[in-house]
């Protein structure tokens, strides 16, 4: 199961973070958001993420005309959507960079996934809340059993360093990745780099 490490903000846990060799590193864009970069980004040392990992940036119902500028000056490698994007959004961006489509899962699944299918590389789920993402509490992951399309997902929504355990018990086959963001905080947008470590070293690649 490949690692994404979610809502970075400082170059020193970008620094720490990078050297455990997480699969995707993730940036938000959302202003409401305490993880939003949007206004430092130009002073965050992306390029010192090694190659091999992903940089992911995470938008909320932001416009093309927004995000691609993005996306082109600071070499990220997918856009993660998280709001009410339209499949035709998704399919148009994947044109340019890849495209992450995320879902807010409540008592059920979403009914409109089917629309999504062939327009993103993969899903991300997470937990329906009060916000769009960051929630910090993990929905029923048995619903995923229901799940039927073909596109591969990342598991998100509240996932916590007591998971490992039932992450590594997890078997859906489509089940691509999990995200990692809030619960491995000291404060929002901060991370807490051994908590991270172990988490990294301690599931299932």
């Amino acid at each position: 199961m490949r690692i994404k490490v979610c809502g970075l903000t400082n170059n020193q846990n970008i620094k720490e973070i990078s050297a455990l060799g997480p699969d995707y590193m993730g940036f938000i864009f959302y202003k409401p958001s305490p993880r939003d970069v949007s206004m430092i980004i130009g002073n965050l040392e992306l390029d010192s993420i090694p190659v091999e990992i992903r940089k992911v940036a995470v938008f909320v119902n932001a416009s093309t005309e927004t995000i691609l500028p993005v996306v082109e000056r600071y070499s990220f490698d997918l856009v993660q959507l998280h709001g009410d994007e339209s499949a035709g959004q998704c399919n148009s961006l994947r044109s340019t960079v890849g495209v992450i489509k995320a879902f807010r899962v409540g008592e059920r699944l979403p009914e409109n996934i089917h629309e999504y299918e062939g327009c993103c590389d993969f899903f991300l789920f997470d937990t329906a809340g009060r916000h769009y993402g960051g929630n910090g509490f993990a929905f029923d992951h048995t619903l995923l059993d229901t799940y039927s399309g073909n596109t591969p997902f990342f598991l998100s929504g509240g996932v916590s360093p007591s998971d490992i355990s039932h992450l590594n018990s997890f078997t859906n086959p489509l089940c691509y990745a999990v995200d990692i963001n809030s619960r491995f905080e000291t404060s929002p947008g901060v991370k807490n780099v051994n908590q991270i470590k172990t988490f990294i070293n301690s599931i299932n690649r």
